[in-house]
């Protein structure tokens, strides 16, 4: 396919007001396909791939697919237990052709990802206090029936955000059958041994953090045995270095917002904590991380040291109101692109070579966006 193309899930479904995460007034209708250009802006193409609130995308290794979560909740009126991802056929021209849906055992799929085999799917179950594993058919798409479906268990200070388990996150290790679940709820990083047979899960051990930092995702470093948790509720990454035994060893943390700056009780601080952090992610040659900083719109740029740890570097500002959601990178690596929900944009930012600074070369509109990928 040599004109590339990029994917906007949005949340959707919702009166305004409704979610009270969501500041967005527009709610979406699902996938929108764009062309991405040359100089990383995207092009609408008017394609729609109808969803219910598709807030996490994710492209199968090989390339040929696209599985979405449908992030569902009370709060619209769903049911328990009821939840589920879709895969699609990745179709010349921007189309996604549906190919299979399945049944997570759980609302608040808020993160679906594929383990290193790119035989299983690791999907959250934020509502429910779980995680789910799914069998993936690499050649037809069709995702499978759970093959494990395990609880967790605790809490955390922060009264409203932290009253019981909230995975958030979920990714497998590169090299390993490890997998991590990011529990925002419990201020730990689930480990688990992956069964690649069975798609059975093992615990294996926790890694407790700071209490009521909110773990909510994960990155891991290209070339090192480092990781990189993002922490939501006090505006923090943390980290990690890799053992091939025993997971995640937390070696640095270091704070993202800007000195002074109070997030708590801000009209635009949806999430109801001290702070409001979002995603993260390394760039591809491994010497910065970006963190997105909600209610201060802005995004945190820190320099990576040959040994893992990092050192703050720049700010760049996103768009007014932004409270992005996610930020990907183009498989390039040139491009940094940032799903700024209440916006109702996708921010397009050209990286620099040597200093990891962003550009801004566009602000596409799409409706509460919340999640961006690129192929």
């Amino acid at each position: 396919m040599s004109q590339r193309y990029a994917f906007v899930g949005c949340y959707s479904g919702y009166v305004p007001g409704q979610l009270g995460w969501v500041g967005s007034k527009q709610p979406g209708e699902g996938i929108l396909s764009f062309a991405f250009q040359d100089d990383g802006s995207l092009k609408p193409t008017g394609i729609v791939t109808k969803q219910d609130s598709p807030t996490w995308l994710e492209v199968h290794p090989n390339g040929r697919f696209l599985v979405a979560c449908h992030e569902l909740s009370h709060h619209t009126g769903v049911a328990a237990g009821v939840g589920f991802v879709t895969s699609y056929r990745i179709q010349p021209g921007g189309v996604l052709e549906k190919v299979s849906t399945q049944c997570t055992g759980g609302r608040g799929n808020t993160c679906a990802t594929f383990d290193r085999t790119g035989r299983f799917l690791l999907v959250t179950r934020y509502w429910e206090g779980g995680i789910a594993v799914l069998p993936f058919d690499a050649e037809t798409g069709v995702i499978g029936e759970l093959t494990a479906a395990p609880l967790h268990e605790g809490s955390g200070p922060h009264p409203l955000r932290q009253s019981m388990p909230h995975p958030h996150g979920i990714h497998g290790d590169p090299r390993t059958d490890l997998v991590y679940a990011m529990d925002l709820g419990t201020d730990k990083v689930h480990q688990y041994l992956l069964d690649t047979a069975t798609g059975t899960l093992t615990p294996h051990r926790d890694v407790a953090l700071a209490a009521g930092s909110g773990p909510r995702g994960i990155n891991f470093h290209p070339s090192l045995r480092m990781a990189y948790v993002n922490c939501e509720l006090d505006g923090t990454v943390v980290v990690c270095d890799v053992d091939e035994e025993n997971g995640l060893l937390p070696v640095q943390t270091e704070r993202c917002y800007p000195e002074g700056f109070v997030a708590r009780g801000h009209p635009e601080n949806l999430g109801k904590g001290d702070f409001w952090g979002a995603e993260g992610c390394v760039s591809a040659d491994g010497r910065h991380y970006y963190y997105i900083c909600r209610v201060h719109q802005s995004i945190a740029v820190f320099g990576i040291g040959a040994e893992g740890r990092l050192t703050f570097a720049v700010r760049h500002a996103l768009a007014a109101h932004s409270n992005a959601r996610n930020l990907t990178l183009d498989p390039s690596g040139r491009y940094l692109l940032v799903a700024s929900q209440d916006a109702d944009c996708v921010e397009c930012f050209r990286i620099e070579a040597g200093s990891g600074a962003l550009e801004l070369v566009g602000r596409q509109g799409a409706p509460c966006a919340a999640d961006v990928a690129v192929i």
